[in-house]
């Protein structure tokens, strides 16, 4: 996953210069004066939403997989009638994973579907346009052409991380897990298994939570 900024200093001759990554910082310039204009804000849990949104990075067919099996419990278990979900895949399209395929309730967009400052520009208006009862995104660290979809979103209720910079995208913010640290021996983060566990959370807590 990619670095939200990227600001790297180093000494020459005495002078600290800072490389900076001026395309990301636009960027988020632009992204901060997004907002979705037909936007109604409405709570609702999982069990009487009629129509979901998920907005996720795509990773390996695995991770797709698992996707889907969310989508499919929303479906069968939840009884959600539409869910749709929108991936973006950090490549060119040439290079998108052939098991990706745009469907009516499915679909990805990728790095040149982007302006030159990161924004999404094709594949993603008719997800945007779409009034979710809610809409879930799924990253736990910030992903900017995600944000773009997100801002702009006509969902009435939208859930996601505790990210301290974009507190204000969501209704309802689902806190990480506090961890213990290991001071004796440093144990490898496994990544996916932090992600699994947070939308278990994140599931769990929008379907049984008294929200109205």
């Amino acid at each position: 996953m990619e670095k939200y900024a990227s600001i790297v200093p180093y000494l020459t001759s005495g002078i600290i210069f800072v490389e900076v990554n001026w395309k990301e910082r636009i960027g988020h310039f632009y992204l901060s004066r997004v907002s979705a204009e037909m936007r109604e804000p409405k709570s609702c849990n999982l069990r009487n939403a009629e129509s979901v949104g998920i907005i996720y990075l795509e990773r390996d067919h695995n991770f797709y997989s698992t996707i889907k099996d969310l989508a499919k419990h929303l479906k069968d278990e939840l009884g959600v009638r539409n869910v749709s979900m929108l991936s973006y895949v950090n490549k060119e399209s040439k290079e998108a994973p052939g098991w990706l395929v745009k469907k009516l309730n499915s679909g990805y967009f990728c790095k040149s579907d982007l302006n030159w400052y990161g924004k999404p520009v094709n594949e993603v208006q008719a997800f945007v346009d779409s009034e979710f009862d809610i809409l879930i995104d799924l990253e736990i660290s910030p992903i900017l052409p995600l944000k773009y979809v997100l801002r702009s979103s006509n969902a009435k209720m939208k859930v996601g991380p505790e990210q301290a910079e974009f507190s204000k995208d969501y209704d309802i913010i689902i806190g990480l897990a506090l961890r213990e640290n290991n001071d004796e021996e440093e144990e490898e983060v496994d990544d996916i298994a932090i992600w699994k566990e947070h939308t278990e959370r994140t599931f769990h807590f929008i379907t049984e939570a008294n929200i109205q």
